[in-house]
């Protein structure tokens, strides 16, 4: 029976429609096996991963299968280079990085993931970013709408202006873990959460993002702030993703086929979904104080 709510004063028909409950175990076909491409690179001076895996059932408690077979290549289109990642296990591909970055600002880039013979494709150039100021961290008041006791950080930076739209991702780590749920994903438009802010400082929604509601940073914590550009696509799918993860409550929507920029062979038994961007980033830490 399903369950009916009741936001009136009828307190003996809820009682009556509540004690009819029954449990009712919902069984969930299982889809067609897909392959996932998880390929965020930055020029970052740091090892950069495409983790490869398979989709999982609905109600699996565990980890997805990881692809461990495949042959991935990230070809600098716009200098003529290509660099090949390495399978270190558990579907991670890595490419070692030293002093110098593969990601470079207005090149376009190609993906490669070929498995079992068959080539999965897919496209990206490297947009600007821009630079952080500051990060301020400041004491809660006792009644603050977190309901904790600590410190807001709040990031000071100020949108490139003209002649194009930018659109960033921006990452905040507290000591090193990254706030990475659907709901504390922090996107803009330029400087705010849409058009109209270019040149602008961040908008506090933007700039207070970085502690994500209900969320505080402590004294001598660390606060790791990061700003990755991304493509108009890559911006509209993080946007789903935030309404996806978060679409609960009365007025919930159909939930939807999350977006792919990933190209599945023709005739390919396998499909192909996840995301490929290439990002510039600036980046700053502090110590909570």
């Amino acid at each position: 029976m399903k369950k009916i709510k009741l936001f009136s004063g009828l307190t003996i028909l809820a009682l009556f429609f509540a004690s009819c409950e029954d449990v009712i175990q919902v069984k969930l076909d299982e889809g067609s096996k897909l392959l996932v491409v998880d390929a965020f690179i930055n020029d970052l001076r740091i090892d950069q991963k495409v983790k490869l895996s398979y989709t999982d059932a609905y109600f699996s408690n565990t980890n997805p299968p990881p692809v461990t077979n495949a042959a991935v290549t990230l070809s600098d289109l716009t200098a003529g280079k290509n660099y090949t990642f390495t399978h270190i296990g558990n579907g991670e591909y890595l490419y070692p990085l030293g002093v110098d970055t593969i990601a470079n600002i207005g090149h376009s880039y190609k993906l490669e993931v070929l498995y079992e013979g068959l080539s999965y494709t897919s496209y990206a150039s490297q947009k600007r970013t821009t630079v952080i100021d500051s990060i301020q961290s400041k004491k809660t008041e006792e009644n603050n709408m977190q309901q904790k006791d600590g410190y807001i950080c709040t990031l000071w930076a100020r949108d490139v202006p003209g002649p194009i739209k930018d659109y960033y991702w921006i990452k905040a780590y507290r000591n090193d873990v990254l706030y990475n749920q659907g709901s504390q994903i922090n996107v803009a438009i330029d400087a705010a959460s849409g058009a109209g802010a270019d040149g602008f400082i961040f908008t506090p929604p933007i700039a207070r993002g970085i502690t994500p509601f209900g969320e505080v940073y402590k004294k001598n914590d660390k606060c790791r702030v990061e700003i990755h550009s991304v493509s108009e696509t890559t911006y509209n799918f993080l946007v789903q993703i935030i309404s996806q993860t978060t679409n609960s409550g009365l007025f919930a929507t159909t939930p939807e086929n999350v977006k792919t920029n990933i190209n599945t062979p023709e005739g390919s038994p396998l499909k192909a979904i996840g995301w490929f961007n290439m990002a510039s980033v600036d980046s700053m830490e502090v110590i909570v104080d």
